[in-house]
């Protein structure tokens, strides 16, 4: 076993309450931050010391996971942390940045759970706090679990992947972040930059393509529901129209990565064909969503990988019909206008790239771009 490193979860929603329990439970030392608007979420956990831990975990084990430091204070979630793992939804990136990047020490690496290009998008922050060149900047492509608080201090796993992907941002830091995430999750391997990671088969595959069929039942009558319990056949039409294109604008950008029924297939060790025989009658459709929920993972993959998305292919001259029908379609459907809060080039500080090879030359090297 590999020397474990103590690490912070910064965020305590499903996705940190769950990796903070199983991390603990591989032999970590783990410090769990929240930001003090949602003190809430680590009432209870903080109260007992300890996260209750069901499922399907990664480790192999359940049952109580003890955490060294509950707290809303930064500083103190840092210390002595050697990876600092931010799981919060995408939107909240920036609050969590801001709020740990004046805190943050040499040597540490700082690792977005799923990315939706956070290394590229936080890096301003780390900047203005002085931090860019202290710490290391990566990126996951997809949480590692499927999971849900389902009591207070109680997290249960439906599933977790065998297949995680980690960038760093430079990519020339790749190797050195590898090591350290592979002495918690073994199954991490590198993608050859932030580029490929993100357009890693994940989630902006899956949410918007099984609402749309099913959107009066997701926006006018249901309250709550088995979300992939309702993948159908034409939410695996319409993920294959949009997987080619994502493939089409990787390839562009000199990368090579996977149809997503191949992906959820290996990681999941789902069987099946697309995604309806894929998630339909899976781990997953047993778990429970609700509007609020949908609404926000569609605001994600849309305004912060299918928008960005767009822009690239659009610079690569590159046609996109399925993707910005998508968006399209959803705005209609969401009453919500993913377009003027996406992620722009400039953003991910691409815009100054005019080729192919200027944008892989700064997620490789951290120079150009801007």
């Amino acid at each position: 076993m590999p020397e474990m490193p103590t690490v912070t979860v910064c965020g305590c929603g499903s996705a940190g309450t769950a990796i903070a329990a199983d991390v603990a439970l591989m032999g970590a030392r783990v410090n769990v931050l929240e930001l003090p608007d949602f003190a809430a979420n680590i009432a209870a956990i903080r109260e007992r010391g300890a996260i209750q831990l069901t499922g399907q975990t990664s480790s192999g084990k359940t049952g109580v996971a003890r955490i060294h430091r509950v707290t809303t204070d930064p500083q103190e979630a840092l210390e002595d942390a050697e990876l600092v793992m931010i799981t919060a939804p995408a939107h909240a990136h920036a609050p969590f940045f801001t709020t740990i990047a004046p805190h943050l020490t040499p040597g540490q690496t700082v690792l977005v759970n799923t990315g939706y290009w956070a290394s590229l998008r936080m890096r301003e922050i780390l900047r203005g706090a002085g931090a860019l060149g202290k710490v290391t900047m990566a990126e996951e492509h997809i949480m590692p679990y499927l999971s849900r608080v389902i009591a207070p201090a109680h997290a249960h796993i439906y599933n977790y992947k065998r297949d995680l992907r980690v960038s760093a941002w430079p990519a020339t830091k790749n190797q050195d972040v590898l090591r350290l995430v592979r002495k918690v999750y073994p199954q991490f391997s590198a993608s050859q930059n932030v580029i490929e990671n993100n357009f890693y088969p994940g989630n902006p595959s899956v949410h918007a393509q099984i609402t749309i069929p099913q959107a009066a039942f997701f926006f006018e009558r249901a309250r709550e529901f088995r979300f992939y319990a309702e993948a159908s056949r034409c939410a695996s039409r319409l993920t294959d129209a949009f997987d080619r294109e994502r493939m089409r604008v990787a390839e562009a950008l000199g990368c090579t990565v996977p149809h997503s029924f191949e992906y959820f297939r290996n990681a999941y060790l789902y069987p099946g064909e697309d995604f309806y025989e894929i998630f339909g009658h899976s781990e997953h459709a047993k778990r429970w969503g609700t509007d609020a929920g949908n609404r926000r993972v569609l605001q994600e993959d849309l305004s912060y990988f299918m928008v960005p998305m767009e822009h690239l292919a659009t610079r690569l001259g590159i046609e996109v019909p399925a993707t910005r029908a998508i968006i399209e379609i959803v705005q209609i459907l969401a009453e919500a206008d993913y377009r003027s809060g996406g992620v722009t080039l400039a953003e991910l500080g691409l815009e100054g790239c005019r080729t192919a090879k200027e944008m892989i030359d700064f997620v490789t090297y951290g120079t150009g771009g801007r």
